[in-house]
């Protein structure tokens, strides 16, 4: 609901943290910066609200933020599960912190009594809303870069999925940056201050002329102020890769892996490499809302 950066800068607020915030009496917004007792002033109003709604169901003012129906059968509950990504924390199966409010709701849930113990469940998923869908996948090592290798892990990155005409024989170096601008605009992404992750269907043969065309159209689109996070669904992530940190010279982190299929407004973790295997573990989140 609220993301940050190390130092305390916001850099993205949704709907539901400027809400909780404002009921807790802590001013947020995009590029401020954020105290780590304000943080705990909403994380702790945030959990006091779940607990209403546990306890009594209905009772709160933000009841309309609920993705599933409200609870109705009240009998006595034996034990309490939770599943996403503060759940990680809650079982203490994570410890760093990624930039947002899991943290920290997740020590002001613990701290409270919700009548009934926290049981672990062999089930929950690591994604962070209800409803989305998840798998993993291991990507091969042969076709992947990861530059510098400590760009990895990232978490939460959103992807676009630009409409790029990749089956032409020449490329056009406009044209590309013209589609990632347009899919950065239709996922509000043009103003961001986090990276975001590249799905690519390549078509086409993979010479050096129209590589070197995509890379700098895609460049000059996507910005050199964040890492660039390349996902393309054929063998073609490390050779792309390549190019763009040797022949563009890029002064920033590069991630271009392969094998992986994703859509439009997925969301991707893509962890540290296994030396074993020489590959990544990527993580995909589709978010999946029904109707109201």
């Amino acid at each position: 609901l609220v993301a940050f950066q190390a130092d305390g800068t916001v850099t993205r607020v949704e709907d539901a943290g400027l809400r909780a915030a404002a009921a807790a009496r802590v001013h947020v917004e995009s590029g401020c910066r954020i105290e780590e007792k304000e943080l705990r002033s909403i994380a702790a109003y945030m959990a006091d609200e779940l607990l209403k709604e546990l306890r009594i169901g209905g009772a709160t003012q933000h009841s309309d933020l609920l993705r599933t129906e409200p609870l109705r059968n009240r009998r006595d509950v034996a034990a309490i599960t939770f599943s996403g990504g503060v759940s990680e924390f809650i079982y203490g199966r994570a410890a760093a912190s990624f930039g947002d409010l899991g943290f920290y709701l997740a020590e002001e849930i613990r701290a409270r009594d919700f009548g009934a113990p926290i049981a672990c469940c062999n089930g929950g998923i690591r994604a962070t809303v209800i409803g989305a869908s998840q798998y993993t996948i291991q990507v091969s090592g042969s076709t992947i870069l990861v530059s510098p290798l400590e760009a990895v892990p990232v978490r939460n990155v959103p992807v676009i999925a630009p409409r790029f005409k990749l089956d032409l024989a020449d490329l056009d170096t406009n044209a590309v940056a013209a589609a990632a601008r347009e899919a950065l605009r239709r996922a509000d992404l043009l103003d961001r201050d986090e990276p975001v992750a590249v799905a690519v269907h390549w078509q086409g043969s993979a010479t050096f002329r129209r590589i070197d065309a995509f890379c700098r159209g895609l460049v000059d689109a996507v910005g050199l102020s964040q890492p660039l996070i390349l996902v393309f669904d054929s063998d073609i992530g490390g050779l792309v890769g390549l190019h763009i940190r040797d022949e563009l010279d890029l002064q920033v982190p590069v991630i271009s892996i392969d094998g992986v299929e994703l859509r439009e407004f997925d969301y991707i973790d893509i962890g540290e490499l296994l030396p074993a295997a020489g590959a990544v573990p990527v993580v995909i989140k589709s978010l999946v809302f029904g109707a109201r």
